[in-house]
C-alpha cells in the first residue's frame, strides 16, 4: 500500500473534525465510505470511522484542525501539555481584551444615542482578538470568563466574539473568515439596545407581550446594521438569524435549517453558552458542564450538531477557570490539563473541606491524584462561576503558576 508522503497514522480515538482521511487500515471495499479519501466533516463521519476502523492515515496537507497534526498525532508523539503559566500570556493578551471591551462599550453607546457606529474600530479590535486567540488560545479563553454584571451586554458581545473566533478556528476557518466571524459576534446583539431595560433586566418570567418585544431585538439589529454600509453583510445576517433553529421553530422568521447562515449557527451556540453560564437578573449562571449538556441535548433541533460537537471538544469538560469541588470536599480552580488526560485536570486548591480559605496548592489529578493524607482524589462536582465567592479574575491577576 503506497501512502502519500505527508500522511500520518492516527488511532480513530484521536480523529478530529477537519482531518483528511487518505487511507484506512483495511480495504475500502466493504466499508461504508463512497470515496477513497475524504475530509471528516461531521459527527457521523467520526462515528462511522470509529465503528469501522482501529486506525487510519491522515494527509497533513489537506487537513484543517485546531492543532498541527505533526505535533499532536505523529506516531509516538507525547501528549501535549497546555501552557499553564499565564503571566506572560496574560501580559500580552489582557490589553487586547480590555481595549476590545472598551470598543464594545463605545459601540453600544453609539447605537443607544443614535450616533454612527464606528465599524472600522470594531474591525481593528476584532483583528487584534483574532491574533490573540491564534497565538494565546488558553489565555484568551481564560479572559473570556471574566464577567462584570454592570457591563453585561458589552462584555457578552465581546465574549461571544472571542468564543466564536476560537470555535471558527476549530472548524477550519481562515484568518480573514475569523475576523468577519468575530465582527459578527461583536454586533450580534446590538438590537437589544432598543429593548427597554425593564424587559431586559426583569427578574421574573416575561409576559407574552414582553417576550415578543425581546424577540424583536433580532429585527432591530438587522435594521440598525443594514443602515450602515460598512457593516459586513454576514454581520447583518447573523444579527437577524442567530435565534433561528435547525428545526425551523426559531425567530424571527422560522427559517428552515438550510437557510440559516453558517456563521449564525456558530454564533447561536456560543451565544447560548455564554448566556447559560452568566448571572442574569432572572437566573443564576450555571456551570460550563451544565451549559455544554444543554447544548448537547439541543443538537440537531435548536443547534447545528457539528458546531455543538466542535464547541464541546474545544471547551472540554473541565476548561481552565472552572471552579470544581473535589471528592475531599475541597474547592479549587481548573488551571490546565495534558491533552491525553482531559478528564484529570490540574487544580489549584483554594478552599478546604469546610469551604474556608486555605494555603493554595496545585493537585495534578493525572500524575499525582493524592491528597495530603494519601487518599485518591477526583472531581466530585463542577460549580458555576463565582461559587463560594471565588473571584476568578483575582486569581488570574496573580498568574496561576504551576511549579516545575
Amino acid at each position: 500500500m503506497a501512502l502519500p508522503q505527508y500522511s500520518l497514522r492516527v488511532p480513530v480515538s484521536q480523529l478530529q473534525l477537519g482531518m483528511y482521511v487518505c487511507e484506512l487500515d483495511r480495504p475500502w471495499a466493504g466499508t461504508p465510505f463512497l470515496f477513497q479519501g475524504f475530509p471528516i466533516q461531521n459527527a457521523h463521519d467520526l462515528r462511522t470511522l470509529q465503528e469501522t476502523c482501529e486506525f487510519v492515515w491522515v494527509d497533513r496537507r489537506q487537513s484543517h484542525t485546531v492543532t498541527p497534526l505533526s505535533a499532536s498525532l505523529s506516531a509516538g508523539a507525547q501528549a501535549k501539555t497546555y501552557a499553564i503559566d499565564y503571566r506572560d500570556e496574560v501580559k500580552t493578551t489582557e490589553p487586547v481584551w480590555r481595549e476590545a471591551r472598551a470598543v464594545s462599550m463605545r459601540m453600544l453607546d453609539a447605537v443607544k444615542f443614535g450616533k454612527e457606529l464606528d465599524v472600522g474600530e470594531v474591525r481593528r479590535a476584532v483583528g487584534e482578538c483574532v491574533e490573540s486567540v491564534l497565538k494565546h488560545p488558553a489565555a484568551s479563553l481564560w479572559l473570556a470568563r471574566i464577567k462584570q454584571r454592570d457591563h453585561y451586554t458589552a462584555e457578552h458581545c465581546l465574549r461571544v466574539s472571542l468564543y466564536a473566533i476560537a470555535l471558527g478556528k476549530a472548524l477550519g476557518l481562515l484568518p480573514l473568515e475569523l475576523e468577519e466571524l468575530g465582527v459578527c459576534g461583536m454586533l450580534h446583539d446590538v438590537g437589544k439596545i432598543k429593548v427597554p431595560d425593564e424587559i431586559l433586566n426583569k427578574p421574573g418570567r416575561l409576559t407574552d407581550e414582553e417576550f415578543r418585544i425581546m424577540q424583536a431585538h433580532t429585527t432591530y439589529g438587522y435594521q440598525l446594521l443594514m443602515a450602515n454600509s460598512e457593516v459586513p453583510p454576514a454581520a447583518v445576517d447573523v444579527a437577524h438569524a442567530h435565534h433561528e433553529r435547525m428545526d425551523g421553530k426559531g425567530y424571527p422568521r422560522q427559517l428552515p435549517a438550510h437557510r440559516i447562515p453558517f456563521k449564525a449557527r456558530i454564533i447561536a451556540v456560543v451565544d447560548a453558552y455564554d448566556a447559560i453560564t452568566s448571572d442574569r437578573p432572572y437566573s443564576e449562571g450555571r456551570s460550563s458542564l451544565e451549559a455544554l449538556r444543554v447544548l448537547f441535548e439541543a443538537r440537531g433541533t435548536q443547534f447545528d450538531e457539528v458546531v455543538v460537537l466542535a464547541f464541546i471538544q474545544l471547551i472540554g469538560v473541565y476548561p481552565p477557570g472552572e471552579i470544581v469541588e473535589l471528592s475531599t470536599g475541597e474547592v479549587g480552580i481548573i488551571i490546565g490539563f495534558d491533552a491525553g488526560s482531559k478528564l484529570k485536570p490540574r487544580v489549584l486548591i483554594v478552599l478546604d473541606a469546610s469551604k474556608q480559605p486555605r494555603p493554595e496548592r496545585v493537585l495534578d489529578l493525572a500524575r499525582n491524584p493524592l491528597d495530603e493524607q494519601g487518599r485518591l482524589v477526583s472531581v466530585r462536582e463542577v460549580k458555576p462561576s463565582g461559587a463560594y465567592g471565588i473571584d476568578i479574575d483575582a486569581y488570574r491577576a496573580k498568574g496561576l503558576v504551576v511549579p516545575g
